[in-house]
């Protein structure tokens, strides 16, 4: 039975309760539109704002909707910064049970490489999300002064139109879908694939015209989760792991004999990095079970195989407990087996915390400063403990630890 000394306990509770406090939970989904565009708006004639948001970790797309509801009239203009060359933005009602790119009625305006500005109107299919052409068709929306523009002082390209919507469109319960792209088909019009991240994926929502008040679908509700997910990983994979390499390396009895009991440390590190490292991973296999309309197969196989191999350090480590046996060669060859794993482990598993930030969009906010922040300490740490010993392997090497008395007496 592996026994936790108190002030190892201290020593991990202190990390956790960092990680909680530097990666603090944020609303990333949508906020009140910039005054701006807001203004704008109104002078557009949507002058009785119903809904106005800016979805700050969807693109930064801006929308706002003006309804009269007697006449079913519905005024809208989107908003958002094609800063590549070429670019496109897109809008659409989806009259189906839940917000989603297939079934969309879209609009959508296109920026060509020589600055032409076109605009269309696009069903959205299930063969487009299998990769087939996204051409212009006929949609069951009736649309007028439909134009898609340059706004100079906003640096937005704007979408507006005005659409009567049929009666299957429920103003209470209105699912709307946004999306930015960046590739155009060159001399058509035609959109070509947006990027596959989660603020992409994320660019849906239901709202009630009738409050104003927008909810989302599943995706949006499971984002705190995905925080739990990332938070949960950085701290177990990401932060006591190479803690308790580094301890076990540096602070045995050779050649830093620093810390007492470095082992029970080293033990407690591991256990509880593998704990909590395994329950992000359970959020995570949870979140790629709700994806129901896209996945990561990468990330996910990363995870799947840190987790893998973690799982038989930890056996290996509580079974054996660096004491597999009286014979040399098998301890050797597990000592070998065990420190091989480790390491390969710790860099997997920073590739893989990268490329979940990456996945996320929080590479644009603190997370990624962060996560550099903390890795680069533990890195220089590791590198000033590994010079240090170095320097000690050699002088005891080269006996350079002798007095000047006894130099003498070696002459």
């Amino acid at each position: 039975m592996i026994e936790m000394s108190i002030s190892a306990c201290s020593v991990i509770f202190v990390v956790v309760f960092f990680y909680l406090s530097v990666f603090s939970f944020t609303n990333i989904h949508a906020h009140h539109c910039s005054e701006k565009f807001l203004s704008e708006a109104k002078q557009r004639n949507l002058i009785n704002i119903t809904f106005c948001k800016k979805y700050v970790e969807s693109n930064g797309v801006e929308i706002a909707m003006y309804l009269r509801e007697k006449s079913r009239r519905l005024d809208i203009m989107v908003g958002a910064m094609l800063e590549e060359q070429t670019g496109w933005l897109a809008w659409g009602l989806n009259p189906g049970p839940v917000a989603r790119m297939v079934g969309t009625q879209a609009l959508i305006g296109i920026k060509t490489r020589n600055g032409d500005l076109l605009k269309d109107k696009y069903n959205i299919t299930s063969y487009t999300k299998i990769g087939c052409q996204l051409l212009p068709s006929p949609i069951d929306l009736n649309i007028s002064n439909f134009n898609f523009s340059y706004i100079n002082y906003l640096q937005y390209h704007v979408i507006q139109a005005t659409i009567i919507l049929p009666m299957k469109y429920d103003v209470s319960r209105l699912n709307h879908v946004w999306q930015l792209g960046i590739d155009v088909a060159v001399g058509k019009e035609q959109p070509m694939m947006h990027p596959k991240g989660l603020r992409n994926y994320d660019s849906t929502e239901t709202i009630n015209l009738r409050t104003g008040k927008g909810r989302g679908n599943r995706v949006h509700t499971s984002s705190r989760i995905r925080e739990v997910h990332g938070i949960l990983n950085i701290i177990g994979w990401g932060t006591l792991l190479p803690i308790g390499v580094i301890i076990a390396r540096n602070f045995r009895g050779f050649p830093l004999p620093w810390l007492p009991n470095w082992e029970k440390y080293h033990i407690s590190c591991q256990t509880v990095g593998y704990i909590v490292g395994a329950t992000g991973w359970a959020v995570g296999i949870w979140l790629g079970k709700a994806s129901k309309y896209y996945s990561f197969p990468k990330h996910a196989t990363f995870g799947t195989c840190i987790f893998a191999f973690a799982t038989i350090q930890i056996v290996q480590m509580v079974f054996f407990n660096f004491k597999p046996g009286n014979h040399e060669e098998i301890r050797m060859y597990r000592r070998m087996f065990h420190h091989v794993v480790g390491y390969s482990l710790l860099v997997v598993s920073c590739i893989n915390i990268l490329k979940g930030i990456k996945i996320m969009h929080l590479d644009e906010t603190y997370w990624l400063p962060a996560y550099y922040g903390i890795g680069g300490c533990l890195a220089f740490i590791f590198i000033v403990f590994e010079i240090v010993s170095w320097f000690k392997f050699l002088c005891d090497k080269f006996k350079l630890w002798m007095d000047p008395v006894s130099r003498l007496h070696t002459k």
